[in-house]
């Protein structure tokens, strides 16, 4: 296991989308990074994605579609650790964004509850 592995950057999160807005009707839609994507970020390669899309976090912590600071998106997705500071949730492949929300949920009411009472 890389160092890379379990921090909590956008890299290894389930929740790191990127988005399509349809010309003619402006609707977005959102597809999970792949993990062949996601490879691609932590080794530096700023080219990963296509144009045509944009980065977001799909629980709306941050998105470039809305303010675009594409200020260096690898040093954005490889080394702002958000702990504690969002809904990180570890990538799953096979996992639908739905389902990564209610776990994500569980967890940190389980980990509330265990902290209320120490």
């Amino acid at each position: 296991m890389h160092s890379h592995e379990m921090k909590n950057i956008c890299a290894n999160c389930h929740f790191l989308a990127k988005e399509y807005r349809e010309q003619k009707t402006g609707r977005a839609l959102p597809y999970s990074v792949s993990s062949d994507e996601r490879n691609k970020v932590k080794h530096g390669e700023k080219e990963f994605i296509g144009d045509m899309y944009s980065l977001k976090c799909q629980m709306g912590v941050w998105d470039e579609g809305v303010s675009p600071g594409k200020e260096d998106r690898i040093e954005r997705l490889n080394n702002v650790d958000r702990k504690d500071q969002c809904f990180f949730f570890p990538y799953n492949p096979s996992m639908l964004f739905d389902a990564a929300i209610e776990l994500q949920k569980r967890q940190q009411e389980n980990h509330q509850i265990k902290r209320s009472n120490i």
